[in-house]
């Protein structure tokens, strides 16, 4: 794989990355947060990815922009927890 396209692999790994938070609990408070984060995160990416296609057309700065940014928007909710064997939780 050349150099160019592990670069551009790397920057979709990225988007996958921060994109792909886990589910929350069913709590009221926690689905708000997930979707709020969620919204942060996708207008992150979209916002890096129009700056970089606008200017340096770096795809291995633009994957370090959001994993910088995803990294300051950490996962503050509750997590989905699924019953197992029937167990109440």
């Amino acid at each position: 794989m050349s150099d160019r396209t592990e670069a551009h692999a790397d920057l979709l790994d990225a988007i996958v990355e921060a994109l792909n938070v886990p589910l929350p609990s069913i709590a009221a408070t926690d689905e708000r947060l997930y979707y709020r984060l969620l919204d942060r995160r996708a207008l992150a990416v979209r916002i890096t990815l129009e700056a970089n296609r606008s200017g340096t057309r770096d795809p291995r700065l633009a994957a370090r922009m959001i994993r910088t940014r995803t990294a300051e928007e950490p996962v503050t909710y509750t997590l989905f927890e699924p019953k197992k064997d029937g167990e109440d939780r």
